[in-house]
């Protein structure tokens, strides 16, 4: 509407300018028209046309023409004697303006010339109302076009929106029919081909929703079952130890009942980690520049008194290197990697922490049986073991590595040990820059 009602006005004023200058082009030849007609004679200035001449000059089949002759002194020579005078000084040129002569609107063209040496001033008039129906039909062109051109894009936008979000329409309600559980494919629309990338989008979302659920229920099935073992341990011991009235017996299932508490205190441990590390749990991670070998030394004394009584060697290689991130969550991650090495079979477990050469990187080395390739990518799921008859460890170190690496965007590689025995967990973490 703005563009149509700018559109209008703008043609409007061109149509009428362009007729105001043919209109005046006429005027002013009726003012140079009269100049040949003007004489000097007896050192007088006096028109000498004719009757006929006259008739034509004021011949028009809708205004009244006017026209007048005044000499140097401003002495009226011929037609109308009471035109009125210019707001400007008139030159050779015919020059225009608007005025009022017998209670009408008129248009004057004035010109001054010489005349075998006399100045004359001509003077040509003529009524506006040819002008005004002019500027009326210039109005109705330019404004009746213009609004039908509005109407109709109205229309063509109104009925092209609501045509074009029909199929936005049928996917809000297929969507809000809907309920929190559903997450099977969304149709896509059939005549709505800017739909189908969001569609298509819209699906792998909750695909990848579905793969979300599907491994929490599998976490919280096998969280419930790893729980429930020491816990019905734990009971059961106690229980035998009260009934008993052997003192033996009864030391021995309390130390069972003790070994279960700790079986479940360190699943509890794991648990509560594996919620630090995840980003839904703890989206945000303190963005801290720290040394890793100064995280391993902190680390050092809790790792050797868990060892204590597994006959496990542990060493330390250990050089300055700078690491962004949660040095919480990255000692975490190496806590975790020593116990496991130490957890299953090792007899030496060695911690590296050096630069490489793209970034920091932790090493835990050991001399265990290793770990077969196929197996090697996934070790990282949840609750998984090698070994399942085992009842020893809960299956969540490794995933507790693996979330904690990504939130620190660091690769972990798992590979032989030296001279091919044991496994070498390798944590490659990104370069630090120097102005960070």
């Amino acid at each position: 509407m703005v563009v149509g009602l700018v559109a209008t006005t703008g043609a409007y004023a061109f149509l009428q300018r362009r007729l105001n200058d043919a209109y005046d082009l006429d005027l002013g030849d009726i003012a140079r028209a009269l100049v040949p007609f003007i004489r000097v004679q007896d050192g007088r200035e006096v028109l000498t046309i004719e009757r006929q001449a006259d008739a034509v000059l004021r011949a028009d089949s809708t205004d009244q023409i006017y026209y007048s002759i005044l000499n140097g002194t401003g002495e009226v020579l011929a037609g109308e004697s009471n035109m009125p005078q210019p707001p400007f000084t008139p030159d050779a040129t015919a020059r225009f303006y608007d005025a009022s002569h017998l209670g009408q609107p008129i248009r004057v063209a004035v010109l001054r010339a010489l005349v075998q040496g006399h100045p004359v001033e001509v003077m040509a008039a003529e009524t506006t109302r040819k002008r005004e129906r002019a500027h009326r039909d210039a109005l109705l062109s330019a404004f009746v076009p213009t609004t039908l051109l509005s109407i109709a894009a109205v229309l063509a936008v109104l009925l092209g929106v609501r045509g074009g979000l029909r199929p936005v329409d049928d996917l809000r309600s297929q969507l809000k029919a809907r309920t929190h559980l559903d997450l099977s494919p969304v149709h896509e629309p059939a005549s709505a081909d800017e739909l189908r990338p969001l569609v298509d989008e819209l699906n792998q979302m909750f695909l990848r929703l579905g793969q979300a659920q599907e491994v929490q229920a599998h976490f919280i099935a096998n969280a419930a079952h790893q729980l429930r073992t020491p816990i019905a341990g734990l009971v059961t011991q106690i229980e035998l130890a009260r009934g008993s009235d052997d003192a033996a017996k009864r030391d021995a299932h309390l130390a069972n009942a003790r070994e279960s508490a700790s079986r479940l205190t360190r699943l509890a441990q794991q648990v509560l980690s594996l919620a630090a590390a995840d980003p839904l749990s703890n989206p945000r991670v303190p963005d801290e520049r720290f040394d890793l070998a100064e995280v391993v030394k902190d680390r050092a004394g809790e790792w050797l008194r868990r060892i204590d009584g597994k006959r496990v060697e542990l060493g330390f290689e250990l050089s300055r290197t700078q690491v962004r991130g949660s040095s919480v969550l990255v000692g975490e991650l190496a806590s975790n990697l020593v116990d496991n090495a130490a957890r299953y079979g090792a007899k030496t477990v060695t911690v590296v922490a050096r630069d490489g050469e793209r970034g920091a990187v932790l090493e835990v080395i050991d001399d265990g049986p290793g770990i077969p390739v196929p197996e090697r990518t996934r070790i990282f799921e949840r609750f998984r073991r090698l070994d399942n008859e085992s009842t020893d460890g809960s299956g969540l170190g490794l995933a507790i590595v693996k979330e904690i690496a990504q939130r620190h965007r660091a690769a972990v590689e798992v590979g032989d040990g030296p001279e091919g025995r044991g496994t070498r967990v390798a944590v490659r973490f990104p370069a630090v820059m120097e102005n960070t």
